[in-house]
């Protein structure tokens, strides 16, 4: 069964229930209402339905207001003798369908599924209506994909090398100490980086260059 597929029969006529119940056992749950005190409960739990009345029902023209006043969001099928005056005033007084007494099976079995047809479009409205009125539900935030900080090798201190510059007074120190610096500020092991085979920094300059100095005056001509 549908969602809305609950019909309401207001009668005091149990052949006419009967006839009901038989003709939409496969399409809706019937509830037989007799007393019209307990209208407003059945609608409380049923609500909302398609609503059969038996216009010869007793109290039936006050429930007909009532149902138009406070039970509008369901449709009102009126049932009574073809031709009569209470049929024309019911057809006048804008409920959904007026039909006879005397039913017809399929023609009675397509109006009511016609009436939850239409029960499921005005549930439709009323939820984009309501939808509407409270606006779309507001977008999350999108959030921004963290960056991936770049790894930075640690800064190599440049700002320290002019003062070795005026400490130094030879070339070759001065390359030493650069290099030095450079594997001291990388965090690397500096065993051959320049240095003469066999030596490992720092190495003494100055006595290199007298070394050579006495290897080339050994290798000399004598002066004559």
């Amino acid at each position: 069964m549908r969602m809305a597929s609950i019909c309401i029969l207001y009668t005091q006529d149990g052949d006419l229930a009967r006839r009901v119940k038989a003709f939409l056992r496969t399409m809706a749950l019937v509830r037989h209402v007799t007393d019209p005190n307990r209208m407003e409960a059945a609608l409380q739990q049923n609500s909302p339905a398609v609503i059969l009345m038996d216009l010869r029902a007793k109290e039936c023209r006050d429930l007909l207001e009532q149902l138009e006043q406070d039970w509008s969001e369901s449709l009102v099928i009126a049932l009574g003798a073809l031709r009569s005056e209470p049929l024309r005033e019911a057809e006048q007084s804008g409920i959904y369908a007026a039909e006879d007494l005397q039913l017809d099976r399929h023609r009675f079995q397509t109006l009511v599924g016609r009436a939850f047809d239409h029960l499921e479009i005005m549930q439709e409205n009323r939820d984009l209506r309501e939808q509407s009125h409270y606006g779309p539900p507001a977008e999350q935030p999108r959030r921004s994909e963290p960056v991936l900080e770049r790894a930075h090798a640690p800064s190599l201190p440049l700002l320290r090398f002019p003062r070795v510059f005026r400490r130094l007074d030879n070339v070759e120190g001065l390359l030493a100490s650069i290099v030095e610096g450079v594997a001291d500020a990388a965090g690397v092991t500096h065993t051959s980086w320049g240095a003469p085979v066999g030596r490992h920094w720092p190495w003494d300059a100055a006595s290199e260059r007298q070394s050579r100095i006495c290897s080339a005056r050994r290798r000399a001509p004598p002066r004559s």
